[in-house]
């Protein structure tokens, strides 16, 4: 079956399509100094931006502010100073604080900005009718979005205007993107709030379990024939080869990375995936995507944060009894003796 995309392409913007100016003469309060928020606060200090206003519990977020020359105050607060609010907390804790903390406190005419998509996307937050909201979503972890701004080295970001009244929002989201180090290099890509999240829920509720069920039924048939636990996982993940194979993909290309492989390797790989139609996984991943995240049901359950916390704390149990879970704790501890658990 070959399929053909008319969609356009997608804009794509760089250090030369941003104003830097437009931050640098702004508050920006950051709601939550975590991973995101340490990152990003670093960045935009470094970008030139002086007035930065770190809203934080007092926890040991607010003590690594203090530590890297910012004085946080309550969220409350941070709020109430800030022409752009960069929201940065936890997705799942973001409703609880917006209603509790953070609504009330708004200055007018404000910006909001989200690192995730996934409250915005399923209209979570009460939001003013004058408030611009823009999304500007690192495609890594805070400590990669820092590492890289010192070392000037481009890093893949997601940027979108979800609420213009103002008629500056596109202006403010790319000089955020500019002062953070994500303009750079290959640029910052256009997208949605629905887009971001959507993408990040199927892969976290589709793709990756797929590929850890795989690992797990691949451990049981293996097992079952008698091979040993150390070799099974040596060969499946602790060797890192699966790393080394998504990073040459992550390089080079996803069938291109073969050639690094074995003739046996490719036609075993190839051989296979070239006959396998993929229906019932299609079928599933599709229910997922429409009827699970899309319809917002798997955001109204995750709104109930009591149940939220029960579920998950009954899935690592389920989880912790695997046998290959169970094997991978065993080789570890023969392995590693002196780094029990």
């Amino acid at each position: 079956m070959v399929f053909f995309d008319c969609r356009m392409p997608v804009k794509i913007y760089h250090d030369t399509d941003a104003d830097v100016s437009i931050v640098q003469n702004k508050t920006v309060s950051f709601i939550g100094y975590g991973n995101q928020g340490r990152a990003q606060a670093l960045n935009l200090r470094d970008s030139g931006v002086k007035n930065i206003v770190i809203g934080n519990i007092d926890d040991d977020y607010a003590k690594q502010a203090c530590k890297d020359g910012f004085n946080p105050v309550s969220i409350e607060e941070a709020v109430q100073q800030g022409d752009i609010l960069m929201l940065l907390i936890p997705d799942e804790d973001q409703q609880t604080v917006w209603n509790e903390k953070v609504r009330n406190n708004i200055k007018p005419n404000t910006t909001l900005v989200v690192a995730s998509g996934y409250n915005i996307a399923f209209n979570l937050l009460e939001l003013p009718d004058d408030m611009d909201v823009v999304m500007v979503a690192p495609r890594m972890i805070g400590a990669g979005v820092r590492d890289r701004y010192v070392q000037n080295i481009p890093y893949p970001c997601f940027v979108s205007v979800e609420r213009d009244p103002s008629g500056t929002a596109l202006a403010t989201c790319l000089s955020i993107a500019f002062a953070i180090g994500a303009t750079r290099g290959n640029g910052a890509v256009s997208s949605s709030c629905r887009e971001e999240a959507g993408i990040d829920l199927f892969a976290e509720q589709a793709i990756w379990p797929e590929i850890m069920a795989i690992f797990r039924e691949g451990y049981n048939v293996l097992h079952e024939a008698g091979f040993s636990d150390e070799a099974i996982l040596f060969d499946m993940f602790i060797s890192k080869e699966p790393a080394e194979i998504f990073e040459r993909a992550a390089d080079e290309g996803f069938v291109k990375q073969l050639k690094y492989h074995s003739r046996t390797s490719q036609y075993g790989q190839l051989s296979t995936l070239n006959r396998h139609d993929g229906k019932d996984i299609r079928e599933k991943f599709q229910r997922i995507l429409h009827e699970n995240i899309l319809s917002g049901k798997f955001a109204q359950k995750w709104s109930n944060t009591q149940w939220a916390a029960e579920a998950l704390a009954k899935e690592w149990q389920e989880v912790e009894n695997a046998p290959i879970v169970q094997a991978d704790q065993r080789v570890r501890e023969v392995l590693q003796p002196d780094q029990k658990k």
